[in-house]
């Protein structure tokens, strides 16, 4: 099969799974609210910022995976891809046994010393402390399992079979919602939703193993599996990925620990979350578009094909702006009906619904860039990502100290979006060098067009939020949400399919490689590029 083709493949099925992961999602956050209400929300989601603290400690190695299972599966060399997963799991079984033994002790130093006294302060009430570290404690130790499945679930991803990764994904976003619901009507309250993370990582762990297996009958896993070379590659790859990781934790979670720090509200961390998470879910279908990318170009680089991935950044950067620019745009301009639509007329949702909009704005920069980021480490080129995440870190933290002291709570999003937007350029402006593409070329072939055909569609969502203002209800707001995107969608795809944007090569690619030709609106999105 040929690389476009596993590529457009991979991208449907990643498409469909984290769609469906998505609408999960949105469904579980609306009914964890619901019975926990946002100061609940609040608690837990710092509970996942924890841990993804503790993941600061393994120098990166999970991020190897994918790309050295690919490389050698690429090579057929069987006994380095035994040994990629035997060392994998050594090492983070030992990892793991280090960091639930020293987070069991940091527990009770940060809740004895720190989250009690300064929340008592604060806001004269004492939390439960013994139910905080049972929760931190209990995701601690979920938190090391899952790293030690980390190799098995790479292997389908890196032998770029995205169909059964997705599939598994989506068994286990569907029990994860089952069991949430039957925890939570029974009365288990927060530790409910420990009990349902372990229920899930049991089942998709013991499904990841016997994936593994099957996909490479030689695999062998053992100690004497384990090479210093391999540790090696692993090493040296993943610690500059790591940066990287750093980077989306400042950008990505740890906005809500600021602000408990300076205001010490769970409800505002819970509304904030709430933005944030309707932003996520806007960064999450674009950046489908680049999943399967980092295994094909791994392949690629090891064949020797340096123009065809020169060519393949360019197109795929041009098919993430289709998706991304218009996306954002339209979740910027129908933000508070789509608040409202997914939670009624809950207290608060004004705010949530401008950190949306702020946040929004940073998402689209850290998509752009996610081609070129997985072409780059495909190629081994980890340093790259690793500068990008300095910046985008320093500029973050920067930004949100100052922003927080001169204008208040919405000083933590902007910040945020500030220090994407600074990496994006720094990021586009380096990679010019390393695959012959100018960032002004760039932005003019891939990001322009879109962006222009999107203010039609802008305009009509901005007057229909004029329209449902006062109307807190989910079924009004539903209907305008349905309303405005069916016809943001039409008014962007006529308004691009005449303008420069596609190509000859683009109407090839969606007719004969995504089989595009029979939907709604392919004729009216390809009208221009088929009379050229």
């Amino acid at each position: 099969m040929s690389v476009r083709s596993t590529i457009a493949r991979n991208t449907v099925f990643n498409a469909g799974g984290r769609l469906w992961e998505a609408a999960i999602s949105l469904v579980l956050t609306w009914y964890i609210v619901l019975r926990l209400d946002t100061a609940g929300w609040g608690l837990w989601s710092l509970v996942g910022v924890f841990t993804a603290y503790a993941a600061l400690f393994d120098f990166g190695v999970s991020a190897g995976f994918a790309k050295y299972i690919a490389e050698y599966a690429a090579r057929k060399e069987a006994r380095r891809l035994s040994a990629v997963l035997s060392t994998g799991l050594f090492f983070y079984f030992v990892f793991g046994a280090a960091i639930v033994a020293a987070g069991w002790v940091a527990v009770d130093v940060l809740m004895d010393w720190v989250v009690a006294p300064r929340a008592s302060a604060r806001t004269g009430v004492t939390p439960n402390i013994a139910e905080l570290k049972f929760l931190l404690r209990g995701a601690l130790i979920l938190f090391a399992a899952n790293n030690c499945l980390a190799p098995f679930m790479a292997a389908p991803i890196g032998l770029q079979r995205m169909g059964l990764s997705n599939g598994l994904s989506i068994i286990s976003s569907a029990l994860k919602l089952a069991v949430t619901v039957a925890f939570l009507e029974t009365g288990f309250g927060l530790p409910g939703l420990l009990y349902t993370n372990a229920v899930v990582l049991l089942v998709q762990g013991a499904a990841s193993i016997a994936l593994a297996y099957w996909l490479m009958p030689g695999l062998r896993i053992g100690l004497s599996e384990i090479t210093r070379s391999c540790m090696g590659e692993l090493f040296s790859f993943g610690w500059r990925a790591q940066v990287a990781k750093l980077a989306n934790l400042v950008n990505f979670q740890t906005d809500r620990l600021i602000i408990v720090w300076f205001y010490g509200n769970l409800g505002w961390v819970g509304l904030y979350r709430l933005g944030e998470e309707l932003a996520g879910k806007m960064r999450q279908a674009p950046a489908l578009l680049v999943t399967a990318l980092l295994p094909a170009a791994s392949d690629m680089d090891a064949r020797g094909q340096q123009e065809e991935l020169r060519r393949l950044y360019l197109v795929s950067t041009k098919y993430m702006a289709s998706v991304s620019v218009p996306l954002a745009i339209y979740f910027c301009a129908a933000a508070d009906i789509l608040m409202h639509a997914w939670l009624g007329n809950r207290e608060g949702l004004d705010t949530a619904a401008w950190v949306l909009r702020i946040l929004v704005i940073g998402y689209l920069m850290n998509l752009l860039p996610g081609p070129g980021v997985s072409i780059v480490l495909g190629k081994g080129r980890a340093d790259l990502p690793m500068y990008a995440g300095i910046i985008s870190t320093a500029g973050n933290i920067l930004f949100t100290i100052g922003l927080v002291y001169g204008i208040g709570f919405y000083g933590v999003p902007l910040g945020t979006t500030f220090g994407m937007l600074i990496s994006t350029m720094w990021f586009f402006w380096v990679l010019r060098k390393h695959l012959a593409l100018s960032s002004t070329e760039l932005m003019r072939v891939a990001v322009a067009w879109p962006a222009l055909a999107s203010l039609p569609g802008a305009s009509v969502c901005l007057m229909a939020q004029w329209i449902l203002s006062g109307q807190g209800g989910h079924l009004p707001n539903l209907l305008g949400a349905g309303a405005t995107a069916a016809i943001f969608g039409m008014l962007y795809v006529v308004t691009i399919g005449r303008t420069p944007f596609l190509d000859a090569f683009d109407v090839t690619f969606l007719e004969t490689t995504l089989h595009a030709k029979r939907l709604p609106g392919f004729g009216l999105l390809t009208w221009r590029a088929r009379r050229v």
